[in-house]
């Protein structure tokens, strides 16, 4: 009887053993059961309501550590660097009758997930710095999870942090429960004040290119690729960079600033080194530059090995750029120093315009690298010294452009009296062989008329100089004054549309989407002609302009209208425009290409903007006499009215710029690049009209005469110079 006994006393001793691991973690779970937060909490009431373990071997799955001990958060303690994980347990209680929407953020960590307890077990959710936005739980620059609480229920969150490089691991655990609004809100006001920053930025980039362009000065062209350079990293810091530019590519983003910010410093180096002449006049300081130029080498390896092998540079090499960024300010302000001491005043704007810049970069560089408070002052101020600085090279580029003027000027004036000193002592000389050597008075006497023609001549050749300048100057005052009124206007619509779509594109309905991306498109594609028109203008109007090459050739006429019909096909199809095309197939000219290509697609583009939409534009060619060849474009828009009509092909009193049937806008230069272009192959152009029924503009080029057509590849090679 008394086995029995023992063998069941055994059995239940051994159950109570098996039982004995699920209680004494249910105990442990009990003993460190977390506090319950509301909602409504604040960041500082949330962080002590934290408790934390750390997975040194980042293997834990959450069933896993559901049964670890977590420990309760200090909210002081520095995490350590190097590749963790960290788990973060959190009760929420949601105390009210209502729904309550919250954007969870726990600073920039390279991935984030979230298990929220469910009535079935848990919701995961993953977001990070290391994912593409379209993976994130909130698709945003920022890594934020959306967090929906019931009504008057507590639910239990599990966070798990992995910092996998430096740069994306925060230096403390924290929580913050954001509004919905607040978030919107918060990036409302980086699209507007960032959105103003890179239009400025804009603007300035392309008044700097349109001034490269037409005076050759690489001071502009090293200074619109340093502007570019500013503006693609205050992108890629304030995040336009990963949610426009490369939103498939986190990894690429988180390494892509030592190369921004390399490509700006190396440009910013040589604008100052050219704008200054440091190679000429302190070759000292042009050394030390390039000594600084030659260091970005560094955080360009750096971020290579850091992108293309397991090691993590970042955070170092963001210290290393800070260095060197810091050193190159320095550098710009006292190379403008010294060169201000040796006379040169453009150094003046300058280093007035780096002032503010150079402070406010410092700042920023000491805030990215934890040496000073993170606050308003220092994170706009170096965006706030670019916008000063931007406005204030403007005026000294101006100033340096004038000053280089001036000087070319004073040369040639300088030469000029030369040239009449030497002929007054040349007279004088003529005058004393007069009165010593009378026998010769006769020979002497030539002699002197031979002479004074010559000085007519030069006299002669200073006045067509003169006019030349006058001329100059004429083309010079009048481009700048159509870039100033004719590139605002469509410049600032467009930002205008782009304004409604940033701020309105959500409220907006498709058609209206439609409707203004179509005016959108037709603004940019106006702009487009325009700075063609201007840079062709200014090209064929000045000085150098008379030594365009003139290479005229062998062309199928009716291939290179049919070139150009294609070309205009989808502007003439928004307005529903038909053609009606008859050249014919054999019909040969001898023009330069890329000149009659302007001179029909301008006509083309004339047809196609002063027409009505479902119209027609005609286009024929046929042969004339005097072995010339006849093309005509005619529309049945708006005519031209007689004023104008008085005005066209005229340089010296050029053609009003007149609006389109919807709008479109031009400069009014077409026409004269057509009849300059048209004349160089001695044509001529003309036009015939009806107000408020359409024109007929014609013109003749020289026909492909047979030998011509035989000897097309000898005279190809040989081209002609105009």
């Amino acid at each position: 009887m008394l086995a029995p006994c023992y063998t069941c006393c055994l059995r239940r001793l051994f159950r109570v053993l098996a039982c004995l691991p699920f209680l004494l973690a249910a105990l442990q779970a009990r003993a460190q059961a977390p506090d319950t937060v509301d909602v409504t909490a604040s960041e500082q009431r949330i962080a002590e309501a934290l408790q934390v373990y750390h997975d040194p071997s980042a293997a834990l799955i959450a069933d896993q550590v559901l049964m670890q001990r977590f420990t309760l958060n200090d909210p002081d303690a520095e995490l350590q660097p190097g590749k963790t994980v960290h788990w973060v347990r959190v009760v929420l209680r949601n105390p009210s009758d209502r729904e309550q929407t919250r954007l969870l953020f726990t600073g920039d960590w390279s991935h984030i997930e979230l298990y929220q307890q469910n009535k079935t077990g848990y919701t995961l959710k993953r977001t990070g710095q290391l994912l593409p936005i379209g993976e994130r739980d909130v698709p945003s620059h920022k890594p934020y999870i959306r967090l929906e609480l019931l009504p008057n229920s507590t639910t239990t969150l599990y966070l798990r942090l992995q910092g996998d490089i430096n740069l994306y691991k925060p230096q403390a655990l924290q929580v913050q429960l954001l509004l919905p609004e607040q978030v919107s809100a918060a990036n409302s006001d980086r699209l507007f004040g960032q959105g103003i920053f890179i239009g400025i930025i804009l603007v300035m980039t392309l008044y700097n290119l349109v001034l490269f362009a037409s005076v050759r000065d690489r001071s502009y062209l090293y200074y619109v690729l340093a502007l570019l350079g500013t503006g693609l990293y205050f992108m890629f810091y304030h995040g336009f960079a990963i949610e426009l530019l490369w939103p498939n590519s986190p990894l690429w983003n988180a390494h892509s600033f030592p190369f921004i910010v390399t490509f700006n410093g190396l440009f910013r180096v040589l604008f100052t080194r050219h704008y200054l002449n440091t190679q000429r006049t302190m070759p000292v300081w042009d050394k030390m530059l390039t000594l600084l130029a030659l260091l970005y080498i560094l955080p360009v390896g750096m971020g290579l090995l850091s992108y293309f092998t397991p090691l993590d540079l970042l955070q170092a090499c963001v210290s290393l750029i800070g260095i060197i960024g810091g050193l190159v300010l320095v550098a710009m302000v006292l190379t403008s120093i010294q060169a201000l001491r040796q006379g040169y005043r453009p150094a003046l704007y300058f280093l007035i315009a780096n002032v503010s810049f150079v402070i406010g970069a410092l700042l920023f560089i000491l805030k990215e690298n934890h040496l000073v408070p993170d606050n308003m002052v220092t994170l706009y101020a170096a965006q706030v010294g670019i916008v000063a600085q931007v406005v204030l090279f403007s005026l000294g580029l101006a100033y340096r452009l004038n000053t280089v003027t001036s000087e070319l000027n004073a040369k040639v004036l300088e030469k000029e009296r030369l040239e009449r000193e030497k002929e007054t002592e040349r007279k004088l000389l003529i005058e004393q062989q007069k009165n010593e050597l009378e026998v010769m008075v006769a020979n002497r006497t030539a002699a002197l008329r031979h002479r004074t023609q010559e000085l007519k001549d030069t006299v002669r050749k200073l006045k067509a100089s003169e006019h030349k300048l006058r001329r100059l100057n004429y083309f010079k005052d009048r481009f700048f004054s159509i870039i100033s009124h004719d590139i605002r206007t469509p410049l600032a619509t467009l930002e205008s549309f782009l304004n409604i779509l940033v701020n309105f594109s959500d409220k907006m309905k498709p058609d209206q989407m439609q409707k203004l991306a179509t005016h959108t498109q037709v603004s940019v594609r106006n702009l487009q002609a325009l700075l063609e028109n201007l840079l062709q203008w200014s090209t064929a109007q000045t000085a150098s302009g008379h030594h365009v090459r003139f290479e005229p050739e062998v062309l199928q006429l009716a291939e290179l209208v049919d070139r150009n019909v294609a070309l205009l096909k989808d502007t003439a199809d928004t307005k529903q425009i038909a053609w009606q095309v008859r050249v014919p197939e054999q019909l040969q000219v001898r023009a330069d290409a890329h000149m009659l290509d302007f001179v029909v697609r301008n006509l083309l583009h004339n047809a196609i903007k002063f027409s009505y939409p479902g119209g027609l534009i005609k286009v024929a060619a046929e042969d004339g006499p005097g072995n010339m060849a006849t093309i005509a474009v005619t529309d049945q828009g708006t005519g031209i009215s007689p004023d104008v009509l008085a005005t066209l092909f005229k340089l010296e009193t050029p053609a009003m710029a007149t609006k389109g049937t919807i709008n479109e806008k031009g400069t009014g230069l077409g026409l004269l690049l057509c009849r300059d272009f048209v004349e160089r192959h001695g044509g001529t152009i003309q036009v015939e009209t009806v107000l408020g029924q359409g024109s007929r503009f014609y013109f003749i080029v020289p026909l492909a005469i047979p030998e011509q057509v035989a000897d097309k590849p000898q005279q190809l090679l040989e081209g002609e110079i105009c």
